[in-house]
């Protein structure tokens, strides 16, 4: 037993020695019996054998093992692989891409149209939709009113006085001219009445230049300039005219006859260049007044087709919340559907009041007005001609448009009479019948050579025997005046009609409005609690 332990004791020494000299046969053998304490009977090997024979274990090659990876900068990054979610394509892609590339205001996107659709949300947003319908119908509506009634008080207050000014430029230069000629027929020296009365009528067409300019400064339409332009040209010949017309008095005082020939020069520059631009600037501002009231009182289409679409608004709110709540009425949009239909209501009466007022009835007395001032023009322009004709001695011309004159006259009388100017066109028509027989008379006289008689005739003498053409048309004259004048107020009445129909639609229709809006809110209240 002593030998085999110390030939046991032998060869563990020698095994370690050889384990520790060559550790790549200490790993493929294994452990020797001595480091873990067993025997060779443990493992099978008889004690008589263990000095002659070595035992050779089995040889195994062992597994390889795997690199292990990276240390990473967290322990818990593979909780961050985990959230990442796969790329996705189409449209929901594009949406995920630009939501990223918004960053938080794409978190704050996401999280409003979370809420937009829900029912609170959808509640809230059909809201605010309704209330820019309601606001926008109202605005719309509220503004053209205020147009409207701005471009009302600038047609009553700027364009009429300066269509009626320019209409009295025109007959106050044409009864200066017929003043200033008549006073060459008449006997002995012209008058002191006659000159002053001369002197008013181009004072009053100065005057009536003027307010011609400063008219056209606040319509500001688009002839603009060209009546400014007129104007000018006529304020610069007034002064020629004038001085012509002195120097033809003055020759005549003294008995020089040269005085008809620079009244026949003055005559001819009034005729020919001062009454035809005063003509012109007649129709522009007569087609202005005419213009801006077909415009003022034309239906507003557009704000009422916005406070309709405002109505329909309401009707499918109303379907909608019976879709999200299941009740059929609500008292907040029943008030505010009510709020609407009567601002409707007031829009529509103002528009078929202002299309009365402005088309009917303005157009009923436009007419007529437009008729009466040119037949009074027309019959100034004769009473010149009939002057001059009386010194020129030409008995052809004057004929002819006598007969026009008088028919245009008549005509314009007949389309102005009504029931309360009656008294006032008999008078007219008395006066032209009397003119135009004295027109006659005098017109018989130059053609039988009596120069005396047919003067006695034109001229205002105190011989009444016989009716002259200057009394006879003095009062044809007077009464156009006067018709003219009762014209005016009746067709300014019609814009001051007019322009009462817009008083008020602008607040009154923007008060309805925005009370419809408050209702929309209080009906939606209860709804709104429901889900607070």
């Amino acid at each position: 037993m002593v030998r085999y332990s110390g030939a046991m004791t032998r060869a563990q020494g020698q095994d370690k020695a050889a384990a520790a000299t060559d550790p790549v046969r200490a790993a493929h053998e294994g452990p020797s019996t001595g480091s873990t304490g067993a025997t060779t009977a443990e493992v099978g090997i008889p004690p008589a054998q263990s000095g002659s024979t070595r035992v050779k274990l089995p040889r195994f090659t062992p597994r390889k093992s795997k690199a292990r990876p990276e240390v990473v900068e967290s322990e818990d990054a593979w909780l961050d692989l985990l959230e990442e979610t796969p790329p996705q394509k189409g449209l929901r892609g594009i949406r995920n891409w630009f939501a990223d590339s918004l960053g938080g205001t794409g978190r704050w996107v996401g999280d409003a149209w979370g809420f937009v659709r829900t029912t609170v949300g959808k509640l809230l947003l059909m809201l605010l939709a309704l209330s820019i319908v309601l606001f926008a119908g109202a605005w719309a509506a509220s503004q053209a009113g205020a147009n409207r009634q701005a471009g009302l008080q600038t047609l009553l207050n700027a364009t009429e006085p300066m269509s009626n000014s320019a209409h009295t430029l025109y007959t106050s230069m044409s009864q200066a001219d017929t003043l200033a000629t008549t006073s060459f027929v008449q006997p002995g020296l012209q008058t002191a009445e006659s000159h002053r009365e001369y002197l008013d009528a181009v004072d009053a067409a100065v005057v009536a230049a003027d307010e011609v300019l400063r008219g056209s400064v606040e319509t500001r339409a688009d002839d603009t300039e060209k009546v400014q332009d007129l104007v000018r040209e006529i304020q610069r010949l007034i002064p020629q005219y004038t001085g012509l017309m002195e120097r033809a008095q003055a020759n005549q005082r003294v008995g020089n006859p040269l005085g008809v020939a620079y009244m026949s020069q003055a005559s001819s520059l009034m005729h020919e260049t001062m009454l035809i631009k005063a003509e012109v600037i007649l129709d522009i501002t007569r087609g202005q007044v005419e213009d801006e009231m077909n415009r003022l009182s034309r239906p507003q289409l557009m704000p009422l087709s916005g406070l309709l679409a405002a109505l329909l608004a309401l009707g499918a709110a109303q379907w909608a919340l019976w879709r999200m709540f299941r009740r059929r009425l609500n008292k907040g949009f029943l008030a505010a559907t009510a709020l609407t239909l009567a601002a409707i209501v007031w829009l529509g009466a103002s528009n078929i009041a202002a299309w009365n007022a402005g088309r009917d009835d303005f157009a009923s007395v436009a007419g007529p007005y437009e008729q009466l001032t040119t037949a009074r023009t027309a019959a100034q322009e004769m009473r010149t001609a009939e002057t001059i004709t009386l010194l020129n001695r030409n008995t052809q011309r004057t004929n002819r448009s006598m007969n026009d004159t008088s028919a245009q006259v008549a005509h314009a009388l007949d389309a102005i009479q009504n029931d309360a100017n009656t008294d006032e066109v008999d008078t007219a028509r008395e006066a032209l019948a009397a003119w135009r027989s004295a027109h006659t008379s005098m017109m018989n006289a130059l053609q039988t050579g009596q120069y005396d008689r047919a003067v006695t005739l034109a001229a205002d003498s105190e011989d009444r025997s016989e009716e002259s053409t200057a009394t006879t048309f003095a009062v044809l004259d007077d009464s156009l005046a006067h018709l003219i004048s009762s014209s005016r107020l009746e067709q300014r009445g019609h814009i001051h009609e007019t322009l009462g129909t817009t008083r008020g639609v602008s607040t009154g229709i923007m008060t309805l409005m925005l009370l419809a809006i408050v209702m929309v809110f209080v009906g939606a209240r209860p709804r709104i609690q429901e889900y607070v």
